[in-house]
């Protein structure tokens, strides 16, 4: 079955979704593009990188060295899960990282939160202040303008 509301394919028979997200997430398609960042969120990981200090060119070491898994749209956020080569790059405190960012045509932006999985991020969290502002949107289209505020 395909999710046309959620610009989204199938759910693949072999993704494993176990222990990452619960349902009724779970049952949600993956959303190309794989196995590349979106714009937006290459720009927000970008932004966010200040955060991690004289550790942000490491942070980016990983961003660079992650392959996305899995997305979901939730259609008030969504969900990015990413697979580093962790040959390629070092281990650094991760989690609970973010940002606030206008984004072109979602009135109040997106917030984005990062996971981290033994030093190494994990999934990219984004997720709206209202509303369903995703629904009928491919989040391979979603504009970056500016940052609104990092924290």
């Amino acid at each position: 079955m395909a999710y046309p509301r959620y610009n989204c394919g199938m759910i693949p028979e072999t993704l494993n979704r176990r222990g990452w997200i619960s349902e009724p997430l779970a049952s949600l398609p993956a959303c190309p593009p794989f196995p590349e960042l979106t714009n937006f969120e290459r720009s927000a990981l970008n932004a966010i990188s200040v955060l991690f200090g004289n550790e942000a060119g490491k942070f980016l070491d990983q961003v660079n060295a992650s392959k996305v898994i899995d997305r979901i749209n939730t259609a008030h956020g969504f969900y990015t899960r990413v697979s580093v080569d962790r040959s390629l790059c070092s281990p650094i405190p991760v989690g609970q990282k973010g940002g606030s960012f206008k984004v072109e045509g979602i009135e109040h932006g997106l917030g984005v939160l990062l996971w981290g999985d033994d030093g190494f991020l994990e999934t990219v969290e984004g997720y709206s202040y209202g509303g369903d502002p995703l629904l009928d949107r491919s989040l391979a289209d979603l504009k970056f303008s500016r940052i609104e505020q990092l924290g």
